[in-house]
């Protein structure tokens, strides 16, 4: 029991040691990244529709 008190002691010593962002920094960093992953899912999208129109394409010429 004392080895889990002291272990959330030194958790809490180092929590009180970061540096937390603002929440002006936050709501920025947090956007960013939501802008990030629809730009880049929407470019994975478009790669999956042009691969699966090739390879249908191919299929097709092989008379399947």
């Amino acid at each position: 029991m004392e080895r889990i008190k002291n272990f959330l002691r030194s958790v809490k010593q180092e929590l009180d040691r970061v540096s937390w962002p603002s929440k002006d920094l936050a709501v920025k960093a947090t956007v960013s990244v939501i802008i990030f992953a629809l730009v880049i899912g929407t470019y994975l999208w478009i790669l999956d529709i042009v691969f699966v129109r090739i390879i249908n394409f191919l299929l097709s010429l092989r008379g399947g």
